[in-house]
């Protein structure tokens, strides 16, 4: 019986991390990645993501907006950043963790 119990766990613990997909949400395969509007992406290390001006890069509560064209923003792991639904220009800042 134990055995039976703990082989339901382990599935239920192994289908619980492949539905979520890790917690920083879904990015195109391109390098860097190019963030969709309305799309918001949590930074991991050593990565980097394109945006449009107007994007914001949210660390420990403050929130910075990307202005510009062809900047680059360094920032942290655990950084999120976030492309508004309004965004309409092109993709050419690039938001960075080193």
């Amino acid at each position: 019986m134990k055995t039976i119990l703990k082989s339901a766990l382990a599935l239920c613990l192994a289908a619980s991390l492949a539905a979520c997909g890790g917690s920083h949400g879904s990015v195109p395969d391109s390098t860097p990645a190019v963030l969709a509007p309305g799309a918001s992406y949590t930074m991991v290390a050593n990565n980097s993501v394109m945006v449009p001006a107007g994007s914001t890069v949210t660390v420990n509560g403050a929130v910075t907006t990307v202005s510009g064209a062809n900047t680059t923003t360094n920032t942290t792991v655990g950084a999120v950043v976030y492309v508004p639904i309004t965004a309409t220009g092109t993709a050419n800042d690039m938001v960075t963790t080193e």
